[in-house]
C-alpha cells in the first residue's frame, strides 16, 4: 500500500510512461508540475519518493544528463502497469463501504420506526 504522495508521483509517472510503451524521459520540473497542489510535497523529497517506488518494483529509474538538463528515465515494471487497476480497486472498495454504511443507517431507521409504531 502506498501513501498519498507516492500515489501522486506514481500517477504522474504512469501518465507519461503508459503512452510510450512503458518507457519515458521526464525532467524533474515536469514531474513536479504534474503533481496536484493539494498534495503536501517538498521538491527536495522527490528522489526519496522515486527510490521508494523503485524499491517497491513499480518502475526502474535512471538519472541522465541531456544537454546539461537532468532527466529521469522511467521503465515501468509489472506493479507499475497494475497501478491504475489498484487505484480503481481502492475507489471501488471505498464506494462499497459508503453504500453499506448508508444502507445500514436506512435499515436501522426503518426498523426503529416500525418498532416505535408497534409499541406506541
Amino acid at each position: 500500500m502506498i501513501n498519498r504522495v507516492q500515489k501522486a508521483v506514481m500517477t504522474a509517472v504512469y501518465n507519461q510512461a503508459a503512452d510510450k510503451n512503458g518507457t519515458c524521459l521526464i525532467r524533474p520540473i515536469d514531474l513536479l508540475k504534474s503533481i496536484p497542489y493539494g498534495v503536501k510535497f517538498d521538491r527536495d523529497d522527490l528522489p526519496a519518493y522515486l527510490r521508494s517506488l523503485e524499491i517497491d518494483d513499480y518502475f526502474e529509474v535512471i538519472e541522465t544528463d541531456k544537454k546539461g538538463d537532468k532527466y529521469y528515465c522511467f521503465t515501468l515494471h509489472q506493479n507499475g502497469y497494475a497501478f491504475i487497476r489498484q487505484v480503481k480497486s481502492e475507489k471501488r472498495a471505498v464506494v462499497f463501504k459508503i453504500a453499506l454504511t448508508v444502507a445500514g443507517a436506512c435499515l436501522s431507521f426503518a426498523i426503529g420506526a416500525i418498532l416505535k409504531h408497534i409499541f406506541s
